[in-house]
């Protein structure tokens, strides 16, 4: 019995030390501390377990249901249970309003379903006001679906026009895809240069993967296998949520390394 109630203690303690430590870690009110302290010397057991569901219930739940990864997770379960959900509500915005920001809107969700000859409708539109050619946004949004749509000679020049009206606006994203642009019309020396620009500093594994795989076209096997073999130790030991978004690119280098 002695070790039994040792054992409930030591745990008891533990945890309420734990749910003091987050009570003043995240500022909640004093008032669950005391509640601790009473239910713990006065109303023991039954009072402390009562305090710690109370403080999950109302504390710690609704704090994890209101975190990035839970709203993440919500928005994939979203995705996959109604995969033509955000299409639908983006299409009934610009039937709706017609806004520029909605046709911006339904443009993407057209790129990340295929609908490439789509998006670059909806970005020409967008584009017809008399700020329209220059917003950077849609700059960028046209210049990437008319990459995706293989037209590589329109998607340089768009690529070089956001450049030139707000170079900030030029990113990681659209350097990667201004370098895939390149590639596109064979110009492999130029787009050897702009993936050099950006392959390390890009947050991920995805323009070392393509880089990869223009070197390995162009018969330079040595240096895509170093690029492959980077990326396999990068995501080596990694956190779990960076090795699940590298998943593809992961896949890839170890499809290709020999």
């Amino acid at each position: 019995m002695g070790g039994y109630f040792s054992s409930w203690m030591i745990g008891s303690f533990l945890v309420s030390l734990a749910m003091a430590w987050h009570i003043i870690r995240t500022g909640r009110s004093p008032l669950w501390l005391l509640g601790l302290a009473v239910a713990s010397f006065v109303y023991a057991p039954f009072g402390s377990i009562a305090v710690w569901l109370a403080y999950l219930v109302m504390a710690v739940f609704p704090d994890l249901l209101q975190s990035d990864s839970a709203r993440r997770f919500k928005a994939g379960m979203v995705k996959v249970t109604d995969p033509g959900r955000d299409y639908r509500v983006a299409k009934r915005n610009v039937d709706l309003v017609g806004s520029v920001d909605s046709k911006r809107v339904l443009a993407e969700e057209c790129i990340s379903s295929g609908r490439f000859g789509d998006a670059i409708e909806l970005y020409e539109s967008a584009m017809q006001g008399p700020l329209g050619a220059s917003d950077p946004a849609l700059l960028k949004g046209l210049a990437r679906a008319r990459m995706l749509s293989g037209d590589g000679p329109a998607a340089e020049a768009l690529f070089v026009k956001l450049k030139e009206v707000d170079p900030a606006a030029f990113d990681a994203d659209a350097e990667l895809d201004y370098a895939r642009a390149l590639a596109l019309q064979s110009k492999n020396d130029e787009a050897v240069a702009q993936y050099e620009k950006v392959v390390s500093r890009y947050p991920g594994e995805e323009a070392r993967a393509r880089f990869g795989l223009l070197l390995e076209s162009m018969g330079q096997s040595a240096r895509a296998q170093a690029l492959f073999a980077e990326i396999l130790a990068s995501v080596e030991g990694a956190p779990s949520y960076y090795r699940s978004r590298q998943r593809e690119w992961t896949a890839l280098a170890k499809a290709h390394i020999k």
